[in-house]
């Protein structure tokens, strides 16, 4: 794995502190001022036992993610990050309330005594705290609710899309989009991918796209599912690419072979698994005597991500063809390279997993994942050319999917 800097084991026990001291202050302070002191004690014990725990589990996470890697103890390390943050996650909303009700407090008290020469009047501010008690609950149950069921409720959406290029012959072709695997998350949860193929192929898709992120980081992690995902069926093929998770980029090597060697393991297991492997390169897809081209880069990604990727080599020859269908994980890919510079009619990408956490209501969606992507989910649309990005049928690091559930895509495409 990456190395860790040193300031970020110094910084994570301080935010943790910070946290923990002030969930600890204002549930404290509630419980006296409602006359629960008996409670109250209970409440302190295992308020600090709870909090060992904690800082326990947050030390075998760290170093299940730093030793030589294991396939169980990282899955084991991920489901230890999803008991951290259902813990720590709805404590950092309550703090931010105990944050604000001292400040309200300590404003109303300095005040008192500039102009009244008394430090004895505080507000009654409970009703904040109690606000921020009803919030941060709320909140837990969503995550633990994301971890239990989210992560494997599985959507399929539809899109229907129009293009003026398309040939006749492809006028009703029924793609499903699918990204973001992270198949070693699934350790443990064979069945789960097996339902998620059965749902695709209910879809009877004429072609199948796998827009990268196989696996978290090692080729490993697909060998015991390649008979799963053989079982996916297109008459026009299955296609893939990769992410930035499938280079092994963030494993410490003992060389570079064995890295190498990593990357050739993946691409032998996607091809066994009936993958054809888009590695900067295409194919042209014939049907009725009418010609379409799957062009398939490397990932392409802003710092700090890797730029493999080489459309220029993965269109050659493909310039004479009327519909071009462009496969790329990262969809800041599109906005640099692709759109309003090449003449490529769709784009389809992943990566963001729509942060795994987020809020859909009808066609309005939000998620944190949209101050760092400005394309993060959905189809987006310049001129004549689409985007398409697909918010991922898996998880990696947080077990779970709270508001952004994992998705199908089916893509209809219409003259």
């Amino acid at each position: 794995m990456r190395r860790r800097s040193p300031i970020t084991f110094l910084m994570v026990p301080l935010f943790l502190i910070l946290i923990e001291g002030g969930a600890y202050y204002g549930w404290s302070h509630l419980l006296a001022h409602a006359g629960f002191l008996t409670f109250l004690k209970l409440f302190k014990a295992i308020y600090i036992a709870e909090t060992v725990a904690i800082g326990l589990i947050l030390f075998y996470i760290m170093g299940s993610f730093s030793r030589k890697l294991n396939l169980l103890r990282t899955y084991n390390g991920f489901q230890g990050m999803g008991i951290i943050m259902s813990d720590i996650l709805p404590k950092l909303f309550f703090t931010v309330f105990v944050l604000l009700y001292g400040l309200i407090q300590g404003a109303y008290i300095g005040l008192n005594h500039l102009f009244i020469h008394s430090t004895n009047l505080r507000l009654n501010m409970d009703w904040l705290l109690i606000a921020g008690t009803i919030i941060a609950f709320t909140l837990f149950v969503f995550i633990v609710r994301g971890i239990l069921v989210g992560r494997f409720d599985f959507k399929v959406l539809k899109e229907t899309i129009k293009f003026d290029t398309l040939p006749d012959a492809f006028d009703g072709l029924r793609a499903v989009q699918i990204s973001d695997l992270h198949i070693g998350s699934f350790y443990k949860h064979k069945d789960q991918v097996a339902k998620a193929v059965d749902m695709i192929n209910n879809l009877k898709p004429d072609i199948i796209f796998f827009t990268g992120d196989m696996v978290n980081n090692v080729a490993e992690e697909l060998r015991g599912f390649v008979s799963i995902l053989e079982k996916l069926e297109a008459p026009l093929g299955k296609f893939a690419i990769l992410g930035n998770h499938d280079y092994g980029d963030y494993v410490k090597w003992e060389s570079k072979e064995a890295k190498i060697a990593n990357l050739n393991t993946l691409a032998e297991l996607e091809r066994k698994a009936g993958f054809d492997l888009l590695l900067n390169e295409n194919r042209i897809i014939t049907r009725n005597g009418q010609q379409i081209a799957i062009i398939g880069v490397e990932n392409w990604g802003t710092p700090p991500f890797a730029q493999y990727g080489q459309l220029p080599l993965a269109v050659k020859g493909t310039e004479n063809t009327p519909f071009r269908i462009l496969l790329s994980h990262d969809p800041s890919h599109w906005d640099v390279e692709v759109a309003g510079k090449t003449d490529i009619q769709l784009a389809l990408a992943g990566h963001t997993h729509g942060m795994q956490f987020g809020i859909r209501i009808g066609d309005w969606q939000w998620s944190p994942v949209q101050w760092r992507y400005e394309r993060w989910h959905g189809l987006y649309t310049q001129l004549k050319q689409h985007l398409y990005v697909n918010r991922g049928l898996g998880h990696i690091g947080f077990p779970g999917r709270v508001g952004m559930l994992p998705e199908i895509t089916l893509i209809e495409f219409r003259k």
